[in-house]
């Protein structure tokens, strides 16, 4: 049965899921009847009521994408032409143009040897006294542990914003992604865990960032005393986030299973492990991540990727900020993030997927993995 899914290069493994039908629309019609559609609505402040209380936050910011989150906070921090923001080279391009947007210069920085989280030597030699904030960047909803880098930060009082976007439910340390710096950017894109369309929020618990980002996000209240911008979140949307929030620990445990399946699938000893994990760390699984030697990944890409599970290399044409031609003049050598993003595999794990597709993967998996396919 699985081998009539017919998942090819051509015909790839789905890697994007919807959420059933809840009572979304029972709550936009609510909304409509109400006759209030803005981002002034009482919805909004209870859906980031909820998103605070969800993530243990003392704020929480409904904007209306998260590149919006990422551009007011870095904003509140004063990233100005003249100043420079830390960016890791395994960011993707939309967490590096909000510091554009600011007139900033991204600064980017090398990820360490075993993972996602900031290489702590490169983070040291590229702080200066322009530097006014670093992102922490948990990609694939995969931890990025703040210690050791946070430590060099913090002993340069350089706050950390973390570009959770994908990391909806994911704990570093024991603690939800998105809250272990000043502050926390999520979105809430159709492809997210949360998934309203459009949208973002922003977390913290530093009550004078908070307040300075509503300000700013809502047009500085039209009070003639501020700039703002109008970032706000439509009350539409976030109704949909707010009868959608209370699935998300359903839908981490279904992708959690699912990850499992196939990683027990795996041969032991074998080519392909998932990424490293710390004790306390624990991912979304907004994809499943696997990683490979670099003497192996050619031809596991290659077999992968005739089976439709490509690399986001191939599929997303996913690189390193580095190697960017628009971030060339900002670029240096980012060994490290060359490596990881050359021997990752990011498998779909979503809720989507029945029995007879997950054995589809890991029967590719398999495949791809088998003497004949090593170099």
């Amino acid at each position: 049965m699985a081998a009539e899914l017919g998942f090819t290069g051509s015909c790839p493994v789905p890697d994007r899921y919807a959420p059933p039908p809840g009572d979304e629309s029972a709550a936009i019609a609510a909304v409509l009847a109400g006759g209030m559609l803005s981002g002034g609505a009482p919805v909004v402040a209870d859906y980031e009521a909820a998103l605070a209380a969800r993530f243990g936050a003392a704020h929480a910011i409904a904007v209306n994408s998260g590149s919006s989150a990422l551009h007011a906070v870095l904003h509140v921090l004063g990233a100005r032409p003249g100043t420079e923001v830390i960016v890791p080279a395994t960011a993707p391009l939309p967490t590096a143009f909000p510091i554009l947007t600011t007139g900033a210069t991204p600064v980017i920085a090398d990820v360490a040897e075993d993972g996602l989280a900031l290489d702590p030597e490169d983070l040291a030699r590229k702080l200066t006294s322009r530097t006014v904030a670093a992102i922490s960047l948990p990609l694939w909803g995969y931890p990025a542990a703040v210690t050791p880098a946070a430590q060099v930060l913090a002993g340069a009082g350089i706050p950390v914003v973390e570009d959770a976007a994908q990391a909806h439910g994911t704990r570093i340390s024991g603690r939800p992604a998105g809250t272990l710096g000043i502050a926390g950017c999520f979105s809430t894109h159709d492809r997210k865990l949360l998934p309203t369309g459009e949208g973002g929020f922003i977390l913290t618990d530093d009550d004078i960032l908070a307040e300075k980002t509503e300000n700013y996000t809502r047009l500085g209240h039209l009070t003639g005393r501020q700039h703002g911008v109008n970032y706000k979140l439509a009350a539409p949307l976030a109704a949909i986030g707010l009868r959608r929030l209370p699935q998300l620990d359903t839908q981490i445990a279904t992708r959690t299973r699912n990850a499992r399946v196939i990683l027990s699938a795996l041969p032991p000893g074998g080519p392909l492990a998932e990424l490293a994990l710390a004790d306390g760390d624990t991912p979304n699984y907004y994809c499943l991540v696997l990683r490979s030697s670099l003497a192996a990944s050619p031809a596991i890409t290659a077999a992968l990727a005739r089976r439709g599970l490509a690399p986001d290399t191939l599929r997303w044409n996913y690189q390193g900020l580095h190697r960017r031609l628009m971030f060339a003049r900002w670029a240096s050598p980012c060994p490290h993030a060359d490596t990881l993003i050359g021997t990752t595999f990011q498998i779909p794990v979503h809720p989507g997927l029945d029995a007879a597709a997950l054995r589809c993967i890991t029967q590719a998996i398999q495949a791809a993995v088998s003497k004949e396919t090593r170099p």
